[in-house]
């Protein structure tokens, strides 16, 4: 018999003296190879008909166990080569699960081979028929990585067309582990060695799993492969607890092999209904779940999350075949996805939840169909570092998620050890002049001023920045008032801005501050400009100079396109253009796909994407794919109970008959309008009031309206909070819409009719409590907010001079940011405030606001309106000391059309007029010659002689210089 076998041995090509160490075949196998004929499932049926036949021999004992020690060498070697054949297929690749504790890595001839209920034996948390509550979380993140393994073997033989994998090695004795001891050293007989030792980590340090051929070669249909994998993941889970009995789990197994498989027995659970009150259609899957109820909550009572118990149900599901329910999987790649979700976002899609958890739908934070936009800013930011680029201009309709990918430049800042700051811009210019880029600055500051590690460096820093900023450093400091922290500010003293182009001055300070900073400290500053479209005037110049600091600073714009609000003139427009020779690289941000919106409801919802799908084929075909569009339809659907909470599935379900006869609206505008109309009348009320204000509004704010109004906008504006309409600014003492579609639809809530009235009324209730203090920011506010009113819906005259006294206040403090587009704005208003007979009845602040606005008219450029306003004071003046300024601006004007000899002309008369006698500066030739003369005599004057002169004082005097 001995001869016999050895013949077998050798006539299927095995070594007999091949050894075994370690768990592990050391040596290859000869003649078996993938080409051979020989099957392994054939060769492992002759080695158990051997065993069987050495019964029936007459032997002695010792030749018995000689032979069946024989025969259990080969079975390994057999098993060993199938590993090693697997391990190298098209659809099997061993994946480390988790590396060796201590850092190291593990060689081959380290790993030790053991059956995976061997492992669960070791590594379950039950001790003594009680589970060690703080072990289960470690055991529970390995099983899910054992698993993920499984069912990717599974996945790649099913992707790959490939019934390598027989339905009989999906069991629990065909899976084999592979570990690394750490302390012991074992072999895989010797159970109690490896678990107890004193470092119980060593139980989970993974490094692959595989499945073992079985000698059933019967590959068996999808459905009872998929249950087969099922029966394994439940022994997995349930610590090897017999959660199916013995007999019930034969008799099951016995019907999912069969070809037809045939339905159990069944139960109806109806202890999951919507809120709505009416019963939810039942199907396959309410029914075949009541067979398993039991054993789910006897797993969630060992600890085991309910992801993991509905992924169970849904495996165990699989036996009822073409009866088995919706949710059954049909596929091992959707059991792979949902399993790397529960590693991969644990907090989502491995949590346990219940109905007062999940009052509300999360919106995550995750960028879904995104890949390219993410992959462009990186390499922008990559070519930026070689000067290639200045940055980004990031561009699309409203709500496709423009402002999102601002997070993946927060993440790059973060990733460089850079600066990472944001402003963003309000359609109805609530805020200060120049406030968007004032913070942004400060901001900078004040991360710079915490960032100075020594006193050293801090001298060195106000040093360059004194040399680089000078004397008006103090001008800036009317912007960025934390200069102050990175400079001493009370040394300079206010110079005289009377001959300064005081917005070009502003421009070129704060491109110097910016080169300066990035010179002195080297780290990359990311800034992030938002909704640029509705940038005023003088902040899209300042972009345009700051986009000359080339070197560590990449800038992101993002602007709205298809707005048809702003038209081919508008100063956003002509920017744009203007800054075609900057080199930005353009990103166009697009709505959505059906899988990025799967994948977006997916993650809300934290459901898996195989089974919000349906609900996700209705949803883009309603929102185009508009991310903004898709979050607000979620929540109405919420707050109409067709998405609830189930309590069966511990998670949200919906009822997809109900939403696919719902009428929607395509247009988002008009579903939130829809939804704002169906809340409690105070938060209507409370949103009407705060869109008024502008995108966002400030305590402040709030409370002068909560004591004008007589009611509380504080709590209205945390329930507006709570329920997602609006959102705590961080950092400050704001609240914001959550998105300017909200702000637009709670606007056009309010009568048209009213909307002026509404803004009038806030706008003298705010400027009541700040006539007598120096809060710019209400200031601005209520002037603002009256602005919009208009002088018409005024029922008192007396009050239209004294909101035209604000208006030429607001331009004032505007000139002194060097905002002279808002300061025109203003001064514009102010006009339109004044009385039909003005210039009788407010003469000197009809000057006083005409002279201003063409002054800022002339600055701008805006030679039209400037001579418009010019020509007014020059007509309707009293005296000739008011139309000086106006002689000024109309010699200016000319000059800055280049026509320099009529201006000449100009200015001759204007004198002449004056009085002052021009007989001899003669011609053109002798007039240059004059004034190189002087020139030439100025030059040569001491300094203390300069200083030595009286400052001139009148008015006319000054002028005519």
């Amino acid at each position: 018999d001995q001869n016999l076998h050895s013949h077998d041995t050798n006539h299927f090509g095995m070594n007999s003296s091949n050894t075994i160490s370690g768990g592990r075949h050391e040596s290859s196998a000869r003649g078996i190879g993938q080409d051979s004929p020989i099957l392994i499932g054939e060769h492992l049926r002759l080695i158990d008909a051997k065993a069987k036949s050495i019964g029936s021999k007459e032997l002695t004992n010792r030749e018995v166990n000689h032979n069946l020690q024989l025969l259990d060498r080969e079975r390994m070697e057999v098993q060993s080569f199938e590993i090693d054949r697997l391990k190298s297929s098209n659809f099997f690749q061993l994946h480390e699960i988790k590396t060796d504790i201590s850092g190291g890595s593990q060689t081959t001839q380290n790993l030790v081979q053991i059956t995976l209920r061997e492992w669960i034996e070791i590594s379950s948390p039950k001790r003594n028929g009680f589970v060690a509550v703080e072990e289960v979380p470690d055991y529970i993140e390995a099983a899910l990585h054992v698993a993920l393994e499984l069912a990717r073997c599974l996945a790649r033989s099913e992707e790959f067309n490939n019934d390598g994998i027989s339905l009989a090695s999906i069991s629990a004795e065909n899976v084999q582990v592979q570990v690394a001891p750490k302390r012991h050293a074992w072999l895989p007989q010797n159970i109690k060695d490896y678990g107890d030792g004193t470092d119980d980590r060593c139980r989970h340090n993974i490094h692959g799993v595989l499945y073992l051929p079985s000698t059933d070669s019967t590959a068996g249909c999808n459905s009872s492969r998929l249950f087969a994998l099922g029966v394994v993941f439940l022994e997995l889970f349930s610590y090897g607890t017999e959660i199916l009995s013995g007999d019930v789990l034969k008799s099951i197994q016995k019907s999912a092999a069969s070809s037809s498989m045939a339905m159990m027995c069944i139960n109806i659970d109806d202890s999951d209904v919507p809120p709505s009150g009416r019963p939810r259609k039942r199907s396959a899957v309410d029914k075949n779940d009541s067979n398993y109820a039991d054993q789910m909550h006897r797993l969630k009572s060992l600890g085991v999350h309910d992801p993991i118990c509905v992924l169970l149900r849904n495996l165990l599901d699989c036996v009822n075949g073409d009866f088995c329910g919706n949710e059954a999987y049909k596929t091992f790649a959707d059991v792979k996805l949902d399993l790397e979700m529960m590693i991969d976002v644990p907090l989502r899609f491995l949590r346990n939840c219940d109905a007062g958890q999940s009052c509300q739908i999360e919106r995550g934070d995750i960028l879904f169909g995104r890949e390219e936009c993410i992959k462009q800013l990186n390499d922008a930011y990559k070519r930026s570092c070689s000067g290639e680029f200045n940055g980004v201009l990031i561009r699309g309709e409203a709500g496709v998620g423009k402002s999102k990918l601002s997070t993946i430049i927060e993440q790059i800042a973060r990733d460089s050890n850079g600066y990472f700051l944001r402003g963003k811009f309000d359609q109805n210019h609530e805020i200060k002049p120049l406030s968007v880029i004032g913070h942004v600055f400060n901001n900078i500051c004040n991360m710079i001023a915490v960032d100075i590690f020594s006193f050293e460096d801090e001298i060195k820093l106000a040093k360059s920045l004194e040399s680089a900023l000078g004397s008006r450093a103090w001008v800036l400091a009317q912007i960025v008032p934390s200069l102050s922290k990175l400079m001493p500010l009370q040394q300079l003293s206010c110079v005289s801005l009377q001959s300064v182009d005081l917005a070009e001055s502003v421009r070129y300070l704060l491109s110097t501050l910016l080169s300066t900073i990035t010179k002195h400290f080297g780290k990359p500053i990311f800034i992030v400009f938002d909704d640029v479209q509705w940038a005023d005037a003088a902040s899209l110049q300042m972009f345009t100079s700051l986009l000359y600091t080339k070197k560590n600073v990449f800038f992101a714009f993002c602007c709205r396109d298809g707005d048809t609000s702003i038209q081919a003139e508008d100063p956003f427009q002509v920017w744009l253009q203007s800054i075609s020779v900057f080199s930005l690289q353009q990103i166009h941000v697009t709505n959505l796909d059906y899988e990025g919106v799967n994948n977006l409801i997916s993650h809300d919802l934290c459901v898996s994407p195989r089974l919000t799908r349906p609900l996700s084929k209705i949803i883009f075909n309603k929102s185009l794919g508009n991310p903004f569009f898709v979050w607000r339809l979620l929540e109405s659907l919420k707050k109409n109970e067709m998405i609830y909470f189930s309590r069966r599935e511990s998670r949200f379900a919906w009822d997809i008959d109900k939403i696919s006869d719902l009428e929607i609206s395509d247009d988002v505008l008009s579903l939130l309008i829809m939804e704002m109309k169906k809340l409690p009348s105070d938060i209507q009320m409370g949103l009407k009031v705060f869109s008024c204000i502008g995108a966002s509004v400030n305590e402040a704010v709030i409370e002068i309206l909560s004591s004008h109004l007589a009611i509380n906008l504080g709590s209205i504006l945390d329930d507006a909070t709570r329920k997602c309409y609006m959102d705590k600014v961080a950092g400050t003492k704001k609240y914001r819409f959550v998105h300017d579609r909200v702000q637009q639809a709670a606007y056009e809530m309010i009568p048209e009719e009213d909307r002026r009235l509404y803004h009038m009324n806030f706008g003298l209730s705010i400027c009541s409590h700040v006539l007598n203090g120096e809060n710019d920011d209400l200031f601005f506010t209520s002037v603002n907010q009256m602005n919009q009113g208009g002088p018409e819906i005024l029922a008192d005259p007396s009050q239209k001079p004294v909101i035209a006294r604000l208006n030429l206040n607001a331009g004032a403090k505007c000139i002194e940011l060097s905002d002279y587009a808002s300061a025109i704005r203003y001064f514009t208003n102010g006009v339109a405030f004044l009385g039909p007979n003005h210039w009788n009845d407010q003469y000197d602040l009809s000057i006083e606001l005409y002279d201003s606005a063409a002054d800022a008219a002339c600055n701008l450029s805006d030679l039209v309106l400037a001579e418009d306003f010019a020509k007014t004071i020059i007509h309707r003046a009293k005296w000739t000391e008011h139309k000086l300024n106006a002689f000024y601006v109309m010699s200016k004007t000319l000059r800055k059309k280049s026509l320099l000899r009529e201006s000449i002309h100009y200015v001759l008369s204007v004198l002449n007029e004056l009085g002052e006698d021009t007989t001899p500066i003669g011609e053109e030739t002798q007039l240059i010659d004059r004034i190189r003369s002087i020139m030439n005599s100025i030059a040569s004057f001491p300094d203390e002689t300069i200083l030595s002169f009286k400052m001139a004082e009148r008015k006319q005097f000054i002028c005519c210089m």
